[in-house]
């Protein structure tokens, strides 16, 4: 595994990805994805393109921002492989919300991305995520790799 390609894709995608979240910025967020965007499950069971994410999450990220609520989310791998243009990633997101009243809750996620560089840029172009076997999901997002711990994928 070439790490430099999983630091590249970190540099593009998962930290701005942490950051324009964090910030409620749906402009720079949506920035993160390939306008042929396929977005698959969450909690509704859904599947739909570019233009309906980015009015769902548009919506979200207006709604939490006129609460005064915030969320940050941070990701943990368990599968990274990236070869040329193209990677598929798969780990456990842990999202946590709090209301402008300081009331908290962590929700966990599995995910799995798909990825390609293009114009030297990497974008997500598949997206999918799941809450199934929620039970033992913080477990497991402990036992995962960290972001920036690339070397575990290192063959």
């Amino acid at each position: 595994m070439d790490t430099t390609l999983l630091r590249q894709l970190n540099d593009d995608v998962w930290h701005p990805f942490r950051l324009a979240y964090g910030r409620l910025d749906a402009s720079a967020f949506l920035d993160l994805y390939s306008p042929d965007l396929i977005r698959a499950g969450g909690p509704a069971k859904q599947v739909f393109g570019f233009s309906e994410y980015a009015d769902q999450t548009e919506r979200w990220f207006a709604e939490l921002a006129d609460r005064g609520s915030s969320v940050s989310i941070t990701f943990r791998f368990v599968e990274c492989v990236a070869a040329n243009d193209i990677a598929s990633e798969r780990g456990i997101f842990q999202l946590e919300s709090t209301r402008a009243d300081g009331d908290g809750r962590t929700f966990y996620g599995r995910f799995h991305t798909y990825s390609r560089r293009t114009d030297g840029r990497w974008r997500i172009c598949v997206d999918y995520d799941t809450d199934e076997r929620s039970a033992t999901l913080e477990e497991e997002f402990l036992a995962a790799a960290g972001v920036d711990d690339v070397d575990a994928f290192k063959e």
